[in-house]
């Protein structure tokens, strides 16, 4: 693990490696907030197998960090904590350490040292994620979900009118959990393009794909006429939950009505797909009628 943990620190990411892929992912996460490097520590028990300046070891950054004067002195880089503890704490600079900062960084490393008992177990890697230091890939997944898919306060909303698969999407799409183009790239997925299939004017998020985008814009205003109910241009399920709560309909006929748009999003949605996947484009001039024809089965 050691040999590991150096290797994702020095490997070039250009290149077709399996452990080029990890490292590029491991940049990846970090340029989005997660930094999973600067998790993993060590454990000393005989230092044997830590590098006293360049692994984490005490404190939360390395010494060569910490102490950048008197690393620049180190003729070793690479000497382990064993070594380094085993003689006086300047024997391997190149020149003695002078006043100032130098002198002040010595005399703070050396009190940091001076408190530090090996022992005869050997060093190993913690993971400050998990509480009992042992790397876990449930926690650090946690961790990587929390940053990156969405989080939404609303509760679920169940209609019995419509088909269970149909309630779950809207319950996914509610949370911008759908696999968008937008949230396909953010996950790491490398697309040749990050524009709506339907209609190549925008980013596919979910908003877009279900409110902003022209197709959806049509089919949520023939909806509406159908309904008898003034249509508004939304471009989120925000704008579009407001309005929802502001009409004044019978609870019955309104569970009725929201029932609708979830199978209006569902019809939207699965065109959206057939456009992407199948060999021949689909017919846009027949969703309405099959929006119509499902809405009550």
């Amino acid at each position: 693990m050691q040999q590991k943990f150096r290797y994702l620190d020095s490997h070039s990411t250009h290149t077709a490696s399996i452990w080029s892929s990890i490292l590029r992912e491991v940049h990846l996460l970090k340029s989005k907030g997660f930094d999973f490097l600067s998790h993993r520590s060590k454990r000393i028990g005989d230092g044997r197998n830590t590098r006293f300046w360049l692994d984490i070891w005490k404190g939360d950054k390395p010494f060569c960090d910490a102490f950048p004067h008197i690393f620049a002195l180190e003729l070793n880089c690479q000497v382990s904590v064993a070594k380094k503890l085993a003689a006086p704490l300047d024997i391997s600079l190149r020149r003695s350490v002078r006043g100032g900062a130098e002198q002040q960084q010595f005399t703070d490393l050396s009190l940091i040292i001076d408190s530090v008992s090996l022992t005869p177990s050997i060093d190993r890697w913690v993971c400050s994620v998990s509480s009992n230091g042992d790397f876990s890939v449930k926690e650090v997944r946690n961790v990587i979900d929390d940053l990156s898919l969405p989080t939404h306060s609303e509760s679920t909303r169940w209609v019995k009118g419509v088909p269970i698969k149909i309630n779950i999407f809207a319950w996914q799409a509610r949370r911008d959990c759908l696999p968008t183009r937008i949230n396909l790239i953010r996950r790491g997925i490398t697309l040749e393009s990050s524009s709506c299939p339907l209609c190549l004017t925008g980013e596919e998020d979910v908003s877009h794909v279900l409110f902003r985008c022209s197709l959806a814009w049509a089919v949520l205003r023939r909806v509406c006429r159908w309904w008898d109910l003034d249509w508004q241009s939304w471009s989120s399920f925000s704008e579009w939950s407001s309005w929802f709560s502001s009409i004044r309909l019978s609870s019955k006929v309104k569970s009725l009505l929201e029932g609708v748009f979830y199978v209006a999003w569902w019809y939207i949605w699965g065109l959206r797909n057939r456009s992407i996947f199948d060999s021949t484009p689909p017919t846009r001039s027949v969703i309405f009628d099959d929006i119509v024809s499902n809405s009550f089965h």
